[in-house]
């Protein structure tokens, strides 16, 4: 099976981002986007933040607005589970350095982040990557359930 992922490399970085699958106990599967940034040093954490399809649509939207304005934009994430709220902040943007412009995806978590440089190209094919990949995966698994058996009538 081929799942398709783009990882971007920088100098002792890097973001992946793939599909992903959000799994409940007594709930349907759900499609989800996946983005992994990680530091290419041995025994670094990562940062995952997962992304409901809607999400990575909007991602994609802001890579495209910064590609074309310049600037930042950041998308906040909010997720509440029973260790209390993580807030997790996605940066994008259009920067400019020695007269020549760059652009870049970062991440915060807490006090941990990571930023990633990325080419023109490839955070333009990001945009459009995840602008596929939320179409993609939007759906939820669904089971038909059972329609109930009729009893044969009886003769009277």
């Amino acid at each position: 099976m081929r799942i398709p992922k783009l990882t971007i490399f920088a100098k002792e970085t890097g973001v992946e981002i793939a599909p992903s699958e959000k799994k409940q106990n007594g709930r349907p599967e759900e499609g989800r986007v996946a983005f992994r940034f990680f530091r290419l040093a041995a025994g670094r954490q990562h940062i995952r933040f997962v992304a409901e399809p809607c999400e990575a649509f909007e991602i994609s939207r802001k890579i495209a607005q910064v590609e074309a304005s310049g600037g930042k934009e950041t998308f906040t994430h909010r997720y509440e589970s029973t260790d209390g709220e993580t807030i997790t902040k996605l940066t994008v943007e259009c920067y400019e350095r020695h007269g020549r412009k760059g652009y870049a995806f970062s991440i915060q978590r807490g006090e941990e982040s990571i930023n990633v440089a990325a080419p023109q190209g490839e955070f333009l094919f990001a945009a459009e990557f995840l602008k596929q990949l939320s179409v993609a995966q939007s759906w939820v698994s669904w089971v038909e359930p059972d329609a109930p058996k009729q009893q044969a009538a009886s003769p009277a």
